[in-house]
């Protein structure tokens, strides 16, 4: 597979081919024999001193030659103590709560050069953010929020009250519910490594319905029902009808 040459390296390949056909041309050497640096640097098209400097290197060291890199200016590495991440976040929560205002990373610098005489720029403010917690992202939605209707609420109420009631005349509360269990369950994932883990089967088995109640007491007796699924749907409870609750 042939060598990738760089754009360099092919302006030099072009430039010696030139001279070539410019000496062929001529019928007779550009330039004599005997000044090899002089000759070299009109093949390559570069100057005589770099060169000299290329040589130089190739002669001190049987490495191989490497590109000189560039000095890159180092960022200024800003660290907050505790306090002054405290006053960065606290910062962040003034804006939401108390101000009621969204806020940016310009609103941030401006502020916090005032407050607690921040010497770093944007990225560096964006990176603090970040290691606080904080993450840029989708705004939520207000639809999330829980919404009860009034009816509800009384209903809780009323409950509420009958249940006070119930303790305060010594009855006892008795809680009911209930769940399902697959017969050939395993786990969805788990730690693994080569040749080692939980083979999950093929099939999760038959659905068996669990019902129970309880309290203080501990169990009733005889209140247990366990029974086989026979719905295909995804949720147990198309089980638990009127039938079923009775029993």
């Amino acid at each position: 597979m042939p060598k990738r040459i760089q754009s360099s390296g092919r302006n030099i390949v072009l430039s010696v081919r030139d001279f070539c056909e410019r000496e062929k041309d001529n019928n007779a050497p550009l330039i004599q024999f005997s000044n090899v640096r002089q000759r070299v640097a009109a093949m390559t098209g570069i100057s005589e001193k770099t060169v000299s400097t290329i040589t130089k290197e190739g002669e001190s060291t049987s490495q191989k030659i490497t590109t000189p890199r560039k000095k890159r200016m180092q960022e200024k590495k800003i660290i907050l103590d505790d306090f002054d991440l405290c006053a960065v976040r606290n910062k962040i929560h003034e804006m939401y709560t108390i101000r009621k205002e969204v806020p940016t990373l310009g609103k941030l610098l401006a502020e916090l050069k005032i407050d607690i005489n921040f010497r770093g720029g944007r990225t560096t403010l964006w990176k603090i953010i970040r290691q606080i917690g904080f993450r840029f992202k989708k705004c939520g939605s207000k639809r999330k929020l829980l919404m009860e209707r009034p009816d509800i609420v009384a209903w809780r109420y009323r409950y509420l009250t009958i249940l006070k009631q119930n303790r305060d005349e010594g009855r006892p509360v008795v809680f009911l519910d209930e769940t399902y269990i697959h017969a050939s369950y395993t786990v969805n994932k788990c730690w693994q490594i080569e040749n080692e883990g939980v083979l999950k089967h093929d099939s999760a088995g038959a659905r068996w319905i669990i019902v129970h109640a309880g309290g203080e007491m501990g169990f009733i007796p005889n209140a247990l029902l366990i029974f086989k699924s026979q719905s295909k749907s995804c949720d147990y409870h198309d089980d638990m009808n009127k039938t079923n609750f009775m029993k």
